[in-house]
């Protein structure tokens, strides 16, 4: 619930820009540290964001899982955009695509996806035999951006690409989202 109402506000606030990123864990020390049964992690984070989007829309929410427990409820501000686009951050595997087709709106590779044309199809294909309309968002990460990557990305349907920053003192952080964002403006 707390959770809830500050992903609710922070979009209020943003005046609708949040996107939700979440993952079902891959550390099984930390997933145990939160009591999180093994074999389960997929349904309890289902349950979480089913709650999460009750709070979201329902004027009085509740709501009953085997995770998730709560009566009448009542949380303001509402999102200002609905719903909350939620995007799950996992391997492109067939077993995933079809947790995304039915609980989220979208996937984050992850480091190791290098090759992503193949998984992309397949996250399409599955999306469109759920009878989800429209396209998942996709978002690529990726270290270093290069013009026919990027194309080709975007013709496949990558929605959006994420690269990450250097480790290192604000003003070089700095200069190297200078140098991207030209590399960047090159391109588009």
């Amino acid at each position: 619930i707390s959770l809830a109402k500050t992903i609710a506000s922070l979009d209020h606030l943003s005046g609708g820009r949040v996107s939700l990123g979440v993952g079902f864990g891959w550390n099984t020390d930390e997933l145990a540290d939160h009591n999180v049964p093994p074999g389960r992690r997929r349904t309890m984070l289902r349950e979480y964001i089913e709650a999460m989007r009750a709070l979201w829309t329902e004027e009085e929410a509740s709501y009953d899982g085997e995770f998730v427990r709560f009566g009448p409820s009542w949380a303001w501000p509402k999102p200002a955009q609905s719903p909350i686009p939620v995007l799950l951050g996992a391997a492109g595997t067939e077993k995933n695509f079809k947790w995304i087709a039915r609980s989220a709106d979208g996937w984050i590779t992850t480091p190791r996806d290098v090759d992503i044309d193949t998984p992309v199809r397949l996250l399409q294909d599955t999306w469109a035999a759920a009878g989800r309309v429209g396209v998942p968002r996709i978002v690529a990460l990726d270290f270093k951006p290069v013009a026919d990557k990027l194309e080709r990305w975007r013709r496949l349907g990558v929605t959006e690409v994420l690269f990450g920053l250097p480790d290192r003192p604000a003003d070089d952080v700095a200069r190297y989202v200078e140098r991207l964002a030209a590399k960047l403006a090159e391109w588009a």
